[in-house]
This record gives C-alpha cells, sequence and structure tokens, in this order.
C-alpha cells in the first residue's frame, strides 16, 4: 500500500511540474507609432494563460534606422496572484535592469543606439494562469551624417555674410 501512495505521489508530482515548466511562451508583433522623421514610440502588453516559464518574442514594426531607443517593462502584483517575475528581457541583444521580485517590477532600458528591426525577447516565471506585464519604447531617430555637414555648412555661410556685413 505504502509503494502504491508512493507511486501516485510521484506522478502528481512530476505532472505539477511538468505543468508549472510548460508555460505559454508568445511570439508577436507590435506597431510603432510616429514616423523616422520626428521619431516612434509604442506601449504594449502581454498576457499569459498558463503558468510556467515563459519566453515571449515581441517584432517591433517598421524597422528603424540609426536611432537612440529607452525602454520599459513593468508588472504589477498587489492580491498576492496573477504574479509575473521576470528572469531577464533584452532588446536587439542589450539587457534590461530589473527591481528586485516583488509586488511590482521593474525593468528599464537606458537609451542605446539601435538600428533595424527591433525586436524584444522577454523570459519570465507565472505563478497563475492569467498573470500579464506591459513595456513601451520611444525610439528618437538620429541624423545621418550628412545633416550635420549641411547644418555646419550653412551655418559657416550665415557667419560669412555676418561677417561681410559688419565690415561694411
Amino acid at each position: 500500500m505504502k509503494l502504491k501512495s508512493f507511486f501516485i505521489g510521484t506522478v502528481l508530482a512530476a505532472a505539477s511540474m511538468s505543468s508549472y515548466a510548460a508555460g505559454d511562451s508568445q511570439v508577436l508583433g507590435f506597431s510603432l507609432s510616429g514616423n523616422p522623421v520626428i521619431g516612434y514610440s509604442t506601449a504594449f502588453g502581454v498576457t499569459h494563460l498558463a503558468t510556467g516559464t515563459f519566453t515571449d518574442v515581441i517584432t517591433f514594426s517598421p524597422s528603424v534606422g540609426p536611432s537612440v531607443l529607452d525602454g520599459w517593462l513593468q508588472t504589477m502584483n498587489l492580491s498576492g496572484g496573477h504574479d509575473i517575475d521576470f528572469i531577464s528581457a533584452s532588446l536587439n541583444g542589450n539587457a534590461l535592469t530589473f527591481t528586485p521580485a516583488g509586488a511590482v517590477e521593474i525593468g528599464t532600458l537606458n537609451p542605446v543606439w539601435v538600428t533595424g528591426p527591433l525586436v524584444l525577447t522577454v523570459k519570465g516565471v507565472t505563478n497563475s494562469v492569467t498573470a500579464s506585464y506591459s513595456g513601451g519604447l520611444n525610439v528618437n531617430p538620429v541624423p545621418e551624417p550628412e545633416t550635420y555637414i549641411m547644418m555646419l555648412g550653412g551655418l559657416g555661410i550665415l557667419s560669412f555674410i555676418g561677417r561681410r556685413r559688419k565690415k561694411s
């Protein structure tokens, strides 16, 4: 009888661990609002409907030219359930820095230089069948070198004209 109870307990423990480890990883896409001249911005949210570990891959479109980007992720669990604990997150290989695990977790990405498609990878653990997190990105375009050359040329011409007028 003890062997039967042990076997049943082992099967139930293995089943609960496998369901906890399964999670519900997602591949998502979000659009950036704005344009290449003034920059882009977006807010997004992700909901998980299973317990366990997850790895979400979020792609933002359109691709961006040379830009400076900052962003954030957050999850809030004030009631004790519906919790997400972030393991890690990175955007195009740049890691976010997280506050310690707790009722409120926030991850921030200090301004980084990016170009091309933006891909955010978020890894975490949920302890409830419904848990969510949200985030946001701000993308500020960096002018091409030619823009700086034209600006400096224009300033040079203005100073030349001003100097010439001063002599007259």
